[in-house]
């Protein structure tokens, strides 16, 4: 049957190891614990999301502890068979006050976690919580390890044995509505595609930017219309500089200039005979 859960983001948290870089426990397997408070359907929705990414690169989950050794987590289960065997994977484990503890390995499908190559050095991956980080650290008798907080500051994932030679990057902030698409098997691809961008237009509405509040038109005309006349002053200046220059070379006695101005002044022009 069809998963009715859309998946957790995941994020590798490094790689399985030798018991002696790992914390010294057995070597190449995972540990897993699930915050016990979390609803049930949490719980197995993050198994599920971890098996989807394992399934992706050819691995399967398979647990380790003596009453479920062997067992294998399979998506494909009902959500009453996969409750059982979480169940029973955890009841299996050495109690850990406040946590839902799992230990397993990740061979490849096909193939026995006894099998070499089959599990040493596989990736280790932790499920996310939208809107909170992955945390990382090494130590303790964990070897290097993850931790997933939700928005509020509580740590609900934890998966440690990692290789300590093998880290990741530092702190990873998970993003907020960090889902994929889920996915009906029974709709054909233009179906899924039409409802994929019907649920795009819907979700990404265009952003209108705020209302321009600068300077006016108005504003810009006078300042165009100031610049206008003070340059139409300077061109008239600059002809009229270039005519007198041009103008035959004239003696004019000391006090020409005020007889000139005193005939202007009564709307003579200056006589020839002055010349």
């Amino acid at each position: 049957m069809t998963n009715s859960n859309p998946y957790l983001p995941t994020y590798r948290s490094g790689f399985t190891g030798p018991s002696e870089r790992i914390g010294g426990s057995s070597p190449y397997h995972i540990d897993l614990k699930i915050l016990s408070s979390l609803p049930y359907e949490e719980k197995i929705r993050a198994l599920d999301s971890l098996a989807a990414q394992y399934k992706g690169i050819g691995r399967e989950i398979e647990f380790s502890n003596e009453a479920v050794s062997g067992r294998r987590w399979n998506l494909n289960a009902t959500p009453e068979e996969k409750k059982a065997l979480f169940e029973a994977a955890t009841s299996a484990h050495r109690a850990r006050p406040g946590w839902d503890p799992l230990d397993f390995y990740v061979p490849f499908a096909g193939k026995s976690r006894f099998d070499k190559g089959a599990v040493e050095g596989a990736s280790i991956y932790i499920p996310g919580v939208p809107g909170g980080k992955i945390t990382r650290g090494s130590g303790g008798g964990y070897g290097y390890f993850s931790e997933a907080v939700d928005p509020s500051g509580r740590v609900v994932f934890r998966v440690g044995h990692g290789d300590i030679n093998r880290p990741e990057e530092g702190e990873v902030l998970v993003a907020e509505g960090n889902q994929p698409i889920l996915v009906d098997e029974a709709k054909s691809t233009n179906e899924l595609l039409e409802e994929a961008i019907k649920k795009l237009t819907a979700e990404k509405p265009i952003q209108v930017r705020p209302s321009y509040t600068g300077p006016s038109e108005e504003d810009f005309q006078r300042q165009r219309d100031q610049l206008d006349n003070l340059a139409l002053q300077m061109i008239l200046s600059q002809k009229a500089k270039e005519e007198e220059k041009q103008a035959t070379p004239r003696l004019m006695p000391s006090n020409a200039g005020a007889t000139a101005a005193a005939l202007a002044l009564k709307g003579f022009g200056t006589p020839q005979s002055v010349i």
